[in-house]
C-alpha cells in the first residue's frame, strides 16, 4: 500500500470515529479535579449535573473522563473529546479552539496564610507589583503566561491540592483560585482551627467567566446547527427556564 494512500486511509478512519461518536449521541468530556465546580465526586460537581440537563435537551448524553489540565488540553486538540471544561479564552487557544457561551461567572483571588490574623493588604495595580512575593499555581491554567510576562516567580503544582499544599507550608506566599474553589479546598484539606489562617486579598486577580473549549476541527461542530450551537440554544434555554440556578443552588453556587 502506498504512503499517500496509507495516510488517507488513517485520517479517513479518524474521522469516522469522531463521528461514529456523533451518531451514537455521546460526547465525552475531560476537566481535572475542581470543586465544586467539576469533580469525580459527583456531589461536588457542578458541571455534571448542568451536563446532564444540557444533554436532556440537546437529545445526547456528556461523558466525563478526568485527567491533569495539561492532558485535558491536548486531548481536545487531538479529537480525542469533544470538549474540556472549565477553560479560560487565551489568544493562542482561540487560534485552536472554539469556546462556548459562558458556563459560569467567577473571581479569581489571591489567597495566603498567615497564623497570626490577616496582614496588611498587599496593593498592586499590575501583576509585575508582585515581584517581590513567590506566587503559586496549577500548572497549564491560564495565568502562567500571564505570570511569565509579568516577571514573577511562580512554583507550579499539578493540581489545586497541591497549590494549597505549598502555600500551608511557606514554599509560595501567594496562590491564585476560583474564590469559590479556594474556600472548598481549604475545608477539604486542613482541620477547622487551621482554615482561620487562611486568607484573601482584597482586589481580585481576575473577573470573568469560564467556558467549554472545543476544537475547531471536530466533525460537526461549526456552523449555526453544528454542536457548539446546540449546546449554546441548550444552555440558553436552562437559564431561561430556571433548571440553571437549581442546579447551582444544589452546589451551593449562585
Amino acid at each position: 500500500m502506498g504512503l499517500r494512500r496509507r495516510e488517507a486511509l488513517l485520517l479517513l478512519g479518524g474521522t469516522l470515529v469522531c463521528a461514529e461518536a456523533v451518531a451514537q449521541a455521546s460526547l465525552i468530556i475531560v476537566a481535572g479535579e475542581l470543586p465544586p465546580y467539576v469533580s469525580e465526586r459527583r456531589e461536588q460537581s457542578f458541571l455534571s449535573d448542568l451536563f446532564d440537563e444540557i444533554g436532556k435537551q440537546m437529545g445526547l448524553r456528556f461523558e466525563f473522563r478526568f485527567m491533569p489540565w495539561k492532558r485535558c488540553e491536548l486531548a481536545v486538540e487531538a479529537l480525542q473529546a469533544w470538549g474540556a471544561v472549565p477553560y479560560v479564552p487565551t489568544p493562542e487557544r482561540e487560534r485552536k479552539h472554539l469556546f462556548s457561551e459562558p458556563l459560569y461567572a467567577k473571581r479569581t483571588m489571591f489567597f495566603y496564610y498567615s497564623p497570626g490574623g490577616p496582614r496588611p493588604q498587599i496593593s498592586f495595580s499590575e501583576l509585575s507589583d508582585l515581584k517581590p512575593y513567590r506566587l503559586g499555581g496549577v500548572r497549564g491554567y491560564y495565568y502562567e503566561k500571564m505570570f511569565a510576562d509579568a516577571g514573577l516567580q511562580a512554583e507550579f503544582a499539578i493540581g489545586e491540592e497541591q497549590s494549597f499544599g505549598k502555600l500551608r507550608a511557606g514554599r509560595v506566599d501567594l496562590v491564585p483560585a476560583v474564590e469559590a474553589v479556594g474556600r472548598d479546598m481549604i475545608k477539604k484539606l486542613f482541620p477547622l482551627e487551621e482554615q482561620a489562617h487562611f486568607h484573601m486579598l482584597d482586589r481580585p486577580m481576575h473577573v470573568g467567566f469560564n467556558f467549554l473549549m472545543s476544537s475547531r476541527l471536530y466533525p460537526g461542530n461549526p456552523g449555526d446547527t453544528g454542536l457548539l450551537a446546540r449546546f449554546n440554544k441548550a444552555l440558553a434555554e436552562l437559564r431561561r427556564n430556571g433548571v440553571y440556578n437549581a442546579v447551582a443552588a444544589r452546589h451551593g453556587l449562585s
